[in-house]
């Protein structure tokens, strides 16, 4: 056993430095692997996945909502539908991913849909594109602005174009499809005050916008109840898939997202 003893003492040694240099502290820093990144960003997909579908909702009578049937019209259906409405647009003629691209000069519903850009750069943004079958949405949700007075919205964008590799013949959704809109500020007729979305509508990530729980303003006022009875009012209509408030991400936290989505049977409001 004596003899042993040398021998296991350096076997100690061996394992101890092996130990070591196993050790997060000791271990050289490596950038993952191609793979390691790729289940990274496929595990990120699926909790954006499920995080979405715990909070749509499904009815069997998606197909009479308008905004399903809007989001199922083909072009030429669409802009038909605009001028039977007599909704004054201008065409676009190149808009890459958007079925139907116009321009809505004197906005639509009674109502102003504007970027802060100037009025010189405007009319050639494509921030002010919109998809016809988006427009159709705001139609109807004119009703519901009028109804509170207002006469105006500035947006950060409508379409936003996709990027250089998207095909030319292949539509998108979404802000790339121009069928997206992302409300700042309203403003009312009347005082000409505005209601900003980030100031006013005092929302909280998580909480539930619309329905019987929806949690109250965490600070409430008249502005709060007006903006969320606006987003509720066109919730319970249907007039668009989804709408995004501050309650969904911090990402949303200074605007309305409003959007008509084709092919799906679910509504998402939060």
């Amino acid at each position: 056993m004596a003899k042993l003893a040398p021998a296991l003492a350096r076997v100690v040694v061996v394992l101890a430095a092996l130990s070591v240099a196993g050790s997060s502290e000791a271990r050289p820093h490596r950038a993952p692997s191609r793979n390691h990144a790729h289940d990274a960003a496929r595990n990120t997909a699926r909790h954006a996945a499920r995080h979405k579908k715990s909070l749509v909702t499904f009815s069997p009578s998606y197909a009479s909502a308008p905004s399903y049937r809007y989001a199922s019209l083909s072009k030429e259906a669409c802009v038909a539908e605009l001028d039977r409405r007599a909704i004054r647009y201008v065409a676009v003629d190149v808009a890459k991913g958007v079925l139907a691209p116009v321009r809505l000069p004197e906005g639509v519903g009674g109502v102003r849909y504007r970027t802060e850009l100037p009025e010189s750069e405007r009319a050639t943004s494509p921030w002010e594109v919109f998809d016809c079958r988006l427009v159709l949405a705001l139609h109807d949700f004119g009703a519901v602005l009028a109804e509170h007075g207002i006469a105006e919205a500035i947006i950060f964008s409508a379409w936003r174009p996709p990027g250089k590799r998207w095909p030319d013949d292949k539509l998108a959704t979404r802000h790339p499809g121009a069928l997206a809109l992302d409300v700042k500020a309203l403003k009312l007729r009347e005082s000409g005050d505005w209601l900003s979305v980030k100031a006013d509508f005092a929302g909280r990530v998580g909480d539930v916008t619309c329905g019987p729980n929806a949690a109250p303003p965490v600070a409430p006022s008249a502005r709060a109840a007006t903006l969320r009875k606006l987003v509720c009012t066109a919730a319970a209509a249907h007039t668009f898939t989804s709408i995004l408030t501050p309650n969904y991400d911090a990402a949303h936290h200074d605007h309305l997202h409003l959007e008509v989505t084709p092919e799906v049977k679910w509504q998402l409001v939060r």
